[in-house]
């Protein structure tokens, strides 16, 4: 049985294709870090040729992301920040339904 050779493979990718990826997948965790890797200067061969073809990719009409590696670094970070407001509304609803249970506790 022959094995594959998973870590060329691996070593010829971009870390932004990887985070792009990532980011696919649902992954926000890996795709922040591995963009964040990329603005601290830990690149693989082939940044800017995948920062062209995800440029593309990630530009809307009327917010172009410019075609290099920092940009779209920086345009995957900012599409996976967690917005707060969802957290304090599950925190408000929770806090109202221990109130109304301590309350109905202590009335019945």
């Amino acid at each position: 049985m022959a094995k594959g050779d998973k870590g060329n493979k691996q070593e010829s990718r971009s870390v932004l294709k990887l985070s792009y990826e990532a980011f696919q997948r649902g992954d926000s965790v890996q795709a922040r870090a591995l963009a964040k890797a990329v603005l601290a200067g830990q690149v693989g061969r082939d940044e800017e040729k995948a920062a062209a073809e995800l440029a593309k990719l990630l530009s809307i009409e009327g917010a172009v992301v410019a075609e290099t590696p920092a940009a779209v670094a920086s345009e995957l970070i900012s599409r996976t920040i967690v917005p707060p407001r969802p957290y304090l509304f599950v925190a408000a609803v929770a806090f109202a339904f221990i109130g109304l249970v301590i309350l109905a506790i202590w009335r019945y």
